[in-house]
């Protein structure tokens, strides 16, 4: 069974957390914990949100759900204030496994080059007595709270500026959880090669030239023409010539078609969809069903705007998409794939 992972943005909603001008916790730590997620999509495990948006998270309404939901480990992520330097991790004093799990955040976080506070103790009767970190003692879920940088140290500012750093600290957390855990990376999914040449009716195609039929199952060809833009009107699954095109460019093609045409004496070439599924192809999308990835039963949820295809491949029927151009066919993928879509929301 794969283990599950809790991770919890802190604060948010009406309770902005830790303020210093421009740097407000609650917007901090949303970023860092879907950075987080975004990393451990490639591997095998289960993820469990917080909160995946500004919106009101108490730390009872977090304990309660860890008690139902059993993750295998929490992580609970902040920033703090104070005008100190540097980052520490608060683990419940008396849960060994919770220490170890704090020793292995505070080691990924120095490894960015922030200065270590060390692993502090969180307990009853002071003021690190976070129910966060408590909890570990009743569910034995290891647990942790930790605190990258403190909002108000220009030093600190200085690490958390943009949200490429932000996403690095966010990978931190996740690293941490995967060596914890020992997790090991899912088998990349395989696209769908056949993907370019399964068309469909309405689809504008590019026919490479060669004989053109009558009928599906025509014996000769009625006529040969040469390259042209076809629109797809009919489809003949099984059948000799299975594609029926009509020229879009004037060049004579009507009737139907073999899949894979040899024109005379040339190579093979596919009729094939037009860049539909080109990556890099920009797309509009209205309230799309948005997956975490290409096997995912349920949408996270739904999605508007203006995104790129972000490979051109096709896993289970569905396609990667990204946010921006440059963003393209990047690695690591979890860093610029922001999910998947069915090829039937493509428009």
């Amino acid at each position: 069974m794969a283990a599950t992972i809790y991770i919890a943005a802190g604060h948010g909603g009406s309770d902005p957390g830790a303020c210093a001008g421009a740097y407000i916790e609650k917007v901090l730590t949303l970023k860092t914990a879907l950075a987080c997620r975004d990393y451990l999509k490639d591997y095998d495990c289960n993820i469990l949100l917080a909160r995946a948006a500004d919106q009101d998270c108490t730390v009872a309404s977090k304990m309660k759900e860890i008690e139902k939901k059993r993750p295998s480990l929490v992580l609970e992520i902040h920033y703090n204030a104070g005008g100190g330097e540097g980052c520490e991790v608060y683990y419940w004093y008396q849960h060994t496994p919770s220490k170890a799990l704090a020793q292995a955040v505070l080691s990924e976080m120095v490894r960015l080059g922030q200065k270590s506070r060390g692993i502090k103790e969180s307990k009853s009767g002071t003021s690190y007595n976070f129910g966060m970190c408590r909890q570990a003692k009743d569910t034995n879920i290891p647990s942790i709270l930790g605190e990258y940088a403190f909002v108000d140290n220009a030093k600190d500012q200085a690490k958390i500026n943009t949200d490429a750093k932000l996403r690095a600290i966010g990978e931190a957390y996740a690293k941490a959880a995967i060596a914890y855990l020992g997790l090991k990376k899912k088998a990349e999914p395989q696209p769908e090669t056949d993907t370019s040449s399964k068309v469909q009716v309405g689809d504008i195609v590019q026919f490479a030239g060669g004989p053109v039929y009558v009928s599906s199952n025509a014996a000769s060809a009625a006529s040969t023409r040469g390259a042209s833009q076809c629109k797809v009107t009919a489809i003949a699954p099984g059948a000799k010539h299975p594609l029926h095109l009509i020229s879009q460019d004037g060049k004579g093609v009507y009737g139907w078609v073999n899949a894979f045409d040899r024109g005379t004496g040339g190579p093979t070439a596919p009729v094939h969809p037009a860049n539909r599924y080109e990556a890099g192809r920009k797309i509009t999308l209205s309230n799309v069903p948005l997956y975490a990835s290409s096997t995912a039963k349920d949408a996270a949820r739904k999605l508007s705007g203006t995104y790129y295809l972000y490979d051109g491949k096709a896993f289970s029927g569905r396609y990667r998409i990204t946010p921006r151009t440059d963003m393209v066919g990047k690695t690591p993928v979890a860093s610029y794939v922001t999910g998947y879509i069915s090829q039937a929301d493509i428009p």
